[in-house]
């Protein structure tokens, strides 16, 4: 899942705006199933966040992956808002209850303790577990995944191929025959600097009035560009491009766990992976 925060009911107050979702399967078959954004200006997206968000995870009982505290952080937000909320909201204990069950409150609380699906943390794992030098000592997700794409050969020769977003190959909602493995000299390229670029086929000159940045690299950038399209004028075709921007970087945030949870399986049980 990938959340980001924006100014909302309260001031600074966070606003969950958009999720991406992969599932690896028993057999080890990989899927984009599905994703959220809210792309409607003026529009507090956190409960239908959270609906969208229910619908997709209630589809399975499988263990569910995060990274980092972020995604609970705002779970237990959103539970507060729906908790404090004088609205009638029909749906309320419904999606109370979905919160409790995949998260640990941030606060001591009477209501819930860590729930049955509670999300698994890939960074605490990394803590733990998983060291390489490429890091740099850094835990981020944006440096475990070129570290560990350039000392797995099976997450190499594998991702080589143009197999995500084939037809016979990994689904995907928004890409297509793409590969995400290229190569500077002998050193595989942060996947993240293969994220295409918005507004590729406009002039410089129109560029230039459009946008300051046509590349989402971070999640600032995302974040960025998610508030221009809430509270700028501009094209339904600018729009368009930043849509697609943003929902291909949300689906490599997830695939980037995938991948982290692909090279550990290899590391430890390598005669059983098949590329």
């Amino acid at each position: 899942m990938g959340y980001a925060t924006q100014i909302s009911n309260r001031p600074y107050e966070g606003i969950a705006f958009q999720f991406s979702h992969h599932v690896v399967h028993k057999d080890g078959r990989i899927e984009h199933r599905g994703q959220y954004l809210n792309t409607a200006p003026g529009v507090f997206p956190n409960y239908d966040f959270l609906r969208s968000l229910k619908n997709e995870l209630d589809q399975d009982q499988g263990s569910i992956f995060r990274y980092a505290a972020h995604e609970n952080t705002y779970l237990n937000m959103i539970y507060r808002q729906l908790r404090e909320d004088q609205e009638d909201i029909p749906d309320r204990e419904e999606l109370c209850s979905f919160i409790r069950t995949i998260t640990t409150p941030v606060k001591k609380s009477k209501e819930w303790v860590a729930g049955p699906r509670n999300m698994i943390d890939m960074c605490e794992l990394v803590k733990r577990y998983y060291y390489d030098p490429a890091t740099k000592g850094s835990n981020s997700i944006k440096q475990v995944l070129p570290a560990i794409l350039n000392s797995s050969r099976f997450l190499q020769e594998k991702y080589a191929n143009p197999i995500y977003g084939a037809d016979s190959g990994i689904p995907s909602l928004n890409y297509r025959n793409w590969k995400w493995i290229e190569y500077v000299e002998d050193r595989v390229l942060d996947p993240y600097k293969l994220l295409p670029n918005m507004f590729q086929d406009i002039s410089e000159k129109d560029f230039a009035v459009l946008s300051d940045s046509d590349e989402l690299r971070d999640g600032g950038a995302a974040l960025t560009a998610y508030a221009r399209m809430q509270f700028e004028e501009m094209s339904e075709y600018e729009r368009t491009e930043i849509e697609k921007a943003l929902l291909k970087y949300c689906e490599l945030d997830t695939l980037a766990m995938v991948m982290i949870y692909e090279g550990w399986k290899n590391l430890v049980y390598p005669k059983y992976e098949k590329v």
